[in-house]
């Protein structure tokens, strides 16, 4: 019997998708902070597409019509041609009709190397939703990171995914730019943001594997990492740092120690409010806290 290929990883907010694998591993992976591909042994290859439409058949043979929701992975479908992708979502479309929502992971590099058209074809044969790693907004913090892209595509990739109609997650890694580059991490990442306006802003704490290329940057001292207070800074001054807009901005992970939701336009005052409460609590209180998150990817 013909058993679909899994995921590697996915959003917490697609914990209840169904789940597609449209490709394997990650085309760039090199990025100093990340690695997960390496860690779970999953090199870099495309899937043809009748391997693809066959998962999808066996999907629905084993669980009917039951998913509202689809997200295809493994780290970055868009890298693949447009047309492999119109037909993947055709296909799951035709097979699960009650989908109210398709998403996948996509790089920026990759939808800046689409049209604009080819995006709207995207869109249009069924992709919702793009989640991006955004990171920061920061060439120089992007530079050390190895991230693969810029200031300047992350604003291209983003205003022209905008445009096709899909919506658009951006993540924000606290801590990535270290202690030295932790200010130009931050006014970097709202000068995007407020250029974009993406519909997400997604927010994670950069957690750094003992195996991972940034770890022997910290061991030879090229890296310095981020203080769990000055995360919290962080995350204040990117909040601080956006103009309004109906942007959701949301820390959806565990791993951060502070969770603030809310729409910047209405709830941003309110965000800021509670992280200065936060901070104004004493420092044994502050350091307990931050003791008792844990540290996950």
């Amino acid at each position: 019997m013909h058993e679909p290929e899994h995921l590697v990883i996915r959003p917490p907010s697609e914990a209840r998708s169904l789940l597609v694998r449209t490709i394997r591993g990650c085309n760039w992976n090199r990025c100093n902070f990340c690695g997960i591909y390496d860690f779970f042994d999953t090199p870099f290859s495309e899937r043809g597409l009748e391997e693809v439409l066959k998962d999808i058949d066996t999907l629905a043979d084993r669980y009917g019509d039951i998913f509202r929701t689809a997200f295809l992975g493994d780290a970055n479908p868009l890298h693949l041609p447009t047309e492999f992708l119109t037909a993947v979502l055709r296909h799951l479309r035709k097979t699960f009709p009650g989908l109210e929502r398709v998403t996948s992971y996509a790089r920026a590099s990759s939808l800046a190397k689409k049209t604009g058209d080819e995006l709207k074809a995207i869109r249009h044969a069924g992709l919702d939703r793009v989640h991006v790693g955004m990171e920061s907004g920061s060439d120089a913090v992007l530079r050390l990171q190895k991230k693969g892209t810029s200031q300047a595509q992350l604003i291209e990739a983003g205003k022209k995914t905008m445009a096709s109609g899909m919506e658009l997650s951006y993540y924000f890694l606290l801590g990535l730019g270290g202690q030295e580059l932790w200010e130009d991490h931050v006014k970097g990442s709202a000068l995007v943001l407020n250029a974009v306006k993406p519909h997400f802003v997604r927010v994670r704490r950069l957690w750094i594997h003992p195996m991972s290329r940034l770890m022997e940057k910290i061991r030879t001292g090229e890296f310095s990492e981020q203080t769990p207070e000055g995360t919290v800074v962080e995350l204040r001054d990117l909040i601080a740092g956006l103009e309004p807009s109906p942007m959701f901005f949301t820390c959806d992970h565990a791993n951060n120690y502070i969770q603030v939701h809310g729409r910047i336009d209405e709830h941003r005052d309110d965000m800021l409010r509670l992280i200065d409460t936060f901070l104004a609590l004493p420092e044994g209180q502050r350091q307990e806290h931050y003791r008792a998150v844990p540290s996950v990817i």
